[in-house]
């Protein structure tokens, strides 16, 4: 009977795929592959956590070279972030990011290794139409 659990949850709705939200999943995609084509990224990527417990949320982690750490160049790499979940959907983004250096990269093995440069949540305001123009609309039923 516990073999049959697994497919009976998946068969009543409990499954992985519940909630999952395309447009936030090709969010974490576009920012992701905006952030590789920067020469001042070392890696890039993202985490998509979606379900009945965990609601829908965007992690959004990169690794930036050491010697192009400066305060323009993360702000700058979070502002790609920022603009991304802005033209990307309707919805609350509910993105964090997180910024790191190849000086000290997170390790599985290490808890204390990798303390992040800058870390935070996406701030969508308003005033973001001036630079990015509208955010896509709500599409009707």
């Amino acid at each position: 009977m516990l073999r049959l659990l697994p497919i009976l949850l998946l068969l009543t709705g409990c499954g992985v795929l519940e909630g999952f939200d395309p447009e936030l999943d090709a969010i974490g995609k576009q920012v992701v592959a905006d952030w590789k084509q920067r020469p001042d990224v070392a890696a890039a990527q993202f985490e998509y956590t979606h379900g009945l417990d965990a609601g829908d949320s965007l992690r959004l982690e990169v690794m930036l070279k050491a010697e192009e750490i400066t305060g323009p160049v993360v702000d700058e790499v979070v502002e790609v972030a920022r603009r991304d979940c802005w033209r990307g959907t309707w919805k609350s983004c509910s993105a964090s990011y997180v910024v790191y250096t190849t000086a000290d990269p997170p390790y599985a093995d290490k808890p204390d290794s990798g303390k992040p440069v800058r870390n935070g949540r996406l701030d969508l305001p308003p005033e973001l139409e001036t630079s990015y123009g509208p955010r896509p609309t709500r599409p009707s039923k």
